[in-house]
């Protein structure tokens, strides 16, 4: 196959998943059939396939309704505890409420298990995994992996304003849960009604948290062709050039990942079960690799704590022509927070228009095949091969 050619051929494979398997949303059917074709497409090749079964969330909204309630709780109960309880009394069960909402968000985004996970939305999904061994002796091991769902089309992302307004407001709601008591504290000390203002001006966006998670799920899932059939169709056909020119001494695993979208959980099941084989492999994960004239890597994520890249890694890439985004405190993760959480070195990598801040059609209903650019997959499916 000829050097131009994978980025036809990746492009292919993305259309195919977002048509025939439109909306694949988190333990879901429709992810298990993106799972099928990829397992499918890799028995083809000649790999011998694992299927991992794991039990992943449904839903990131209803986790976040969960937070936010308690958090609204902790302001709209405030009048009602003092006159039974007292203030200082019932501050301290308000603080008892931004606390462990707090304790959640932190569990759930440093991709730990979290209290009250099996009051959520639950259901069977699975990771696809193949391995690609090296010509002679493996020396070195790389994991690459995508994400086979897609997620809701909520309305924060539905334009760009939105999505920059998302971005301000989410570090703010989080940190918000810390500061909320803070606030009321100080307006007891006080006497300040400024504190109290400003802990009811959290109250009214931890509502809109609390009110966009019990809503978020009433909508349609976005397509899902640039993220993430997108990633998808690039890594079948490095794993179909793989079988083909197999790397001297690098031992390749694949790993196509389900429920990224609902908090990482096909990511952590998958580094549950192999972490030990591969504490000393490179991880790459791709994103949204069909759209721009850029490849970018992520330098810094993290919902409640923002890990970074490591630096000798970070200039491999830059020396190559990607270009760092940063993603900490913006209400946004990807499946190498979870290895960054466990100490792993790796990169995500993903594609976007030159100079710009934000990824093309992310979590919408405009995210559809036709945007897809067979230049973007190419560049994306030449620059892992190089690192490779």
């Amino acid at each position: 196959m000829t050097q131009s050619s994978w980025g036809r051929r990746a492009l292919q494979h993305a259309r195919i998943l977002t048509e025939s398997t439109p909306g694949r949303g988190s333990a879901t059917r429709h992810e298990a059939q993106a799972a099928v074709y990829v397992h499918t497409q890799l028995q083809r090749m000649g790999y011998e396939v694992q299927q991992q079964p794991f039990i992943g969330l449904r839903s990131i909204w209803f986790f976040l309704a969960m937070v936010f309630g308690f958090a609204s709780l902790g302001h709209i109960g405030g009048p009602f505890l003092a006159y039974s309880l007292g203030a200082w009394s019932a501050w301290g069960v308000r603080a008892a409420l931004f606390g462990f909402a707090f304790y959640l968000m932190w569990r759930k985004f440093t991709f730990r298990r979290f209290p009250l996970r099996a009051s959520l939305p639950q259901g069977p999904s699975q990771n696809v995994i193949a391995v690609a061994p090296a010509r002679e002796t493996a020396r070195r091991k790389v994991v690459v992996s995508a994400h086979l769902d897609s997620h809701r089309a909520v309305i924060w992302f539905a334009n760009d304003t939105l999505t920059r307004l998302y971005g301000l407001l989410s570090p703010v709601a989080v940190y918000g849960l810390l500061l909320a008591p803070a606030f009321y504290a100080l307006a007891l000390l006080s006497g300040l009604s400024a504190f109290s203002w400003a802990g009811a001006a959290l109250g009214v966006l931890h509502f809109l948290g609390w009110f966009t998670g019990v809503t978020a799920d009433l909508g349609r899932y976005s397509p899902g062709a640039n993220d993430n059939a997108s990633s998808v169709g690039v890594l079948l056909t490095l794993a179909e050039r793989l079988r083909a020119e197999p790397l001297p001494d690098t031992e390749v695993w694949l790993v196509f990942t389900g429920c990224e979208e609902t908090g990482g959980d096909g990511m952590t099941a998958f580094l549950r079960d192999n972490e030990d084989a591969l504490r000393e492999a490179l991880f790459l994960d791709l994103e949204m690799c069909g759209i721009g004239d850029e490849i970018a890597y992520i330098s810094a994520e993290g919902v409640v704590r923002a890990r970074k890249i490591v630096p000798d890694l970070a200039a491999r890439l830059e020396e190559r022509g990607a270009r760092p985004l940063s993603l900490a405190h913006l209400g946004a993760f990807t499946e190498m927070g979870a290895v960054w959480e466990q100490g792993l070195r790796g990169a995500c990598l993903l594609s976007k228009p030159a100079g710009g801040h934000l990824i093309p059609e992310w979590h919408r209903l405009t995210d559809t095949a036709d945007k897809l650019q067979p230049e973007a997959l190419q560049r994306m499916h030449a620059f892992v091969w190089d690192l490779l």
